[in-house]
């Protein structure tokens, strides 16, 4: 079975949820309605800032928690365990669970930051570090929701079990658009939701005077690379496909 055969599969599953499918569709309208409507746009400071607090809090909900709480399910329903003993590759199973979350998310996110881009009269300085910022973020929040469903036993289970990462994703992304030395910068980028707050901001609104995009966009891409990576080994090493007992 192929990746696109299994994430149609679960294109399936995900339509059949009435809850998934109408927070899907609502989510983006109202954030665009909201930030159109209130004050956000005129105090968040710089557009990038708000822009990466939106697609941060998007992959937050759409994919970190979706993700737990999806894998918990399926592997509740013996659906996980069906796949792994199916001729698919692992990397076929994972790229088609986690495939359709991930377009419900860039749709979204292309909504809201379209709402954001009006409401403050701005638009990406550079639209392909934007595709890169929310591939990086998509990649440490999926590896992310399957290394937390690794100890999440039930979909009920998962209220609990995201909110570790839930507040370390939010930590990241506020220590991230707060002024810091090289060395704390450093640190900070590996902490996840840092790295997708940066180069979203970095995207929108260009590097700061005097500094080289380059330059600012290495420190951040390198380290939540091997972050995303460290998050995918331990998922691999540690995630399970059969029920919980």
């Amino acid at each position: 079975m192929t990746a696109l055969a299994l994430a149609v599969a679960e294109t399936r599953l995900i339509l059949r949820d009435r809850t998934v499918l109408l927070t899907a569709a609502i989510l983006p309208l109202l954030l665009a309605v909201l930030i159109s409507r209130s004050g956000i746009a005129a105090t968040a400071g710089a557009p990038g800032a708000l822009a990466a607090v939106q697609l941060a809090m998007l992959q937050l909900f759409g994919l970190y928690t979706t993700t737990t709480m999806t894998l918990a399910a399926r592997r509740q329903q013996r659906y996980l365990q069906r796949l792994r003993t199916s001729p698919a590759s692992t990397a076929s199973i994972v790229t088609g669970l986690a495939a359709p979350l991930v377009l419900i998310v860039l749709a979204q996110a292309a909504i809201v930051l379209a709402a954001t881009g009006w409401a403050t009269d701005s638009a990406p300085v550079r639209l392909d570090l934007l595709v890169l910022a929310f591939a990086n973020g998509a990649a440490t929040a999926v590896a992310l929701g399957f290394l937390t469903a690794s100890f999440t036993k039930s979909p009920e289970a998962a209220q609990i079990t995201v909110l570790p990462g839930m507040l370390v994703i939010v930590f990241g992304v506020f220590a991230a658009l707060t002024p810091a030395g090289e060395t704390v910068a450093l640190l900070r980028s590996a902490v996840p939701g840092a790295a997708l707050a940066e180069l979203t901001r970095l995207a929108w609104d260009g590097p700061e005077p005097g500094t080289a995009l380059l330059a600012a966009l290495a420190r951040p891409l390198a380290v939540s690379l091997a972050v995303a990576a460290a998050l995918s080994y331990l998922a691999a090493r540690l995630f399970r496909w059969r029920p919980r007992s």
